[in-house]
């Protein structure tokens, strides 16, 4: 199918549903969750595999363990890295040790290893950490982005997939007016680049412009539909879409969160 066919038929069939999916409620299991600090790192879960980390889990934070709980979606609260690192418990330390767990010779209480420990680059700022989970907690992966690259009231894509990727826009709606980006490959020793994601910024709040999100097979000669709708700009938050393999299907896969300012 000619890219011009193509886009006629996606104008045609445009619906007004969003392009990020809605937030889930949090769980209760947080309620030792305190106020955030005002840098360090946030954390939301992306899975092609839809596998998840155990939740609540448990972090240092000066003298005492906090709970937070990670999903997707939504980032979870800030928390600033102790020794260039996050490390969590899947329980309460402080209660393990008093419950007597892993004793050491001589009675003394020994604190149980982390199940994760997640190293931090950079010297601070805010950061969003892209969480991957494995079979195992183990073989977890992570991929760090400075929330600053990703500024509010814009919608933006990663392209974590080794599908190329095409962006078509029409801010009149009916692709008359379009406009096309090429999104490229994610390569690891790249890292989220410019090569790999895109933007779309307005200061206008509740713009909304008409989409095509379309990609390309290795053997395919011309690119695919993968997403056609509209987005809408919102005054409070960025839009960020993670597209993925889905290994299962062979195909790429959408996966949203919503990076909204701290509490």
């Amino acid at each position: 199918m000619k890219i011009a066919t193509f886009v006629a038929c996606c104008a045609a069939m445009l619906a007004a549903a969003p392009l990020h999916a809605q937030s889930r409620a949090g769980s209760a299991d947080v309620a030792k969750e305190a106020a955030v600090p005002k840098s360090g790192v946030r954390f939301v879960i992306c899975s092609p595999t839809n596998a998840q980390l155990p939740s609540p889990l448990y972090y240092k934070s000066g003298k005492e363990f906090k709970a937070v709980s990670i999903s997707g979606r939504v980032p979870s609260h800030r928390i600033r890295p102790e020794g260039g690192k996050v490390e969590f418990w899947d329980e309460d330390p402080t209660e393990a040790a008093a419950a007597g767990k892993d004793k050491e010779k001589g009675g003394k209480k020994k604190m149980p290893e982390p199940i994760l420990s997640i190293s931090v680059p950079g010297g601070g700022g805010k950061m969003l950490c892209i969480v991957v989970p494995g079979k195992e907690v183990s073989q977890t992966q992570t991929y760090f982005l400075k929330e600053s690259d990703f500024p509010k009231k814009g919608m933006h894509i990663i392209n974590f997939s080794s599908y190329p990727l095409k962006m078509i826009t029409s801010e009149k709606g009916d692709f008359s007016d379009p406009s096309e980006k090429t999104i490229g490959v994610f390569r690891r020793d790249e890292g989220i680049s410019d090569n790999n994601t895109w933007s779309y910024v307005s200061d206008e709040t509740g713009k909304s412009v008409a989409f095509a999100l379309m990609y390309k097979d290795k053997e395919a000669k011309e690119f695919k539909r993968l997403k056609a709708s509209m987005f809408s700009i919102s005054g409070r938050q960025a839009q960020i879409n993670m597209v993925v393999k889905d290994a299962a299907r062979n195909t790429p896969k959408l996966l949203s969160i919503q990076l909204v300012e701290d509490k």
